[in-house]
């Protein structure tokens, strides 16, 4: 009898029924901790592709008109229609790939050769146009990222904004 006692003892240290439940409840948080994040960086990788499009777009409409005031412009006017146009593609560019930027309205200048800046909402665009021909202009754009991992850890570790440039070489004067 003190065998088959023993014996008993053994079995029920051997059964391992609902072990696999206490695993996943272990790994359950990580997995879910490693989706969530995938899902945030897919997003924000997402998001700097489109900012650069727009960008991109701008670019392209700097670049290859004149900044001088023509017939169709206002002579005066501030910003040149060239870089008006620009700011309204990429603001129009935005909003069509589901980013609000509508409040892209008023720029500001500095510097001899002016830098144009917009600037709402945490969202900055910016349009460097070179004084010649040949020279770059450089457009770049800041828009702010809300990121689901900084919900589960409080920290803000993570970059609040994402910021994108084109550089192309002026086409007209």
């Amino acid at each position: 009898m003190a065998w088959q006692t023993r014996f008993a003892e053994r079995r029920t240290w051997r059964n391992d029924r609902g072990s696999q439940l206490v695993e996943f409840a272990l790994v359950l948080p990580i997995l879910c901790l490693l989706l969530v994040g995938a899902w945030d960086f897919g997003s924000a990788f997402a998001m700097k592709q489109k900012l650069t499009n727009a960008a991109r777009e701008g670019g392209r409409i700097v670049v290859s008109n004149t900044i001088l005031p023509t017939t169709a412009c206002a002579p005066g006017t501030n910003p040149p229609c060239s870089i008006s146009a620009a700011a309204t593609a990429v603001a129009q560019y935005l909003d069509n790939a589901g980013l609000s930027a509508s409040c892209l309205s008023s720029a500001t200048a500095s510097g001899s050769f002016p830098v144009w800046t917009w600037n709402c909402s945490s969202i900055k665009l910016t349009i460097d146009r070179g004084v010649n021909a040949g020279v770059d202009t450089t457009v770049t754009l800041t828009y702010p990222v809300t990121w689901s991992l900084q919900n589960f850890f409080g920290v803000t570790v993570i970059p609040d904004q994402i910021t994108t440039h084109v550089t192309m070489q002026n086409l007209t004067l």
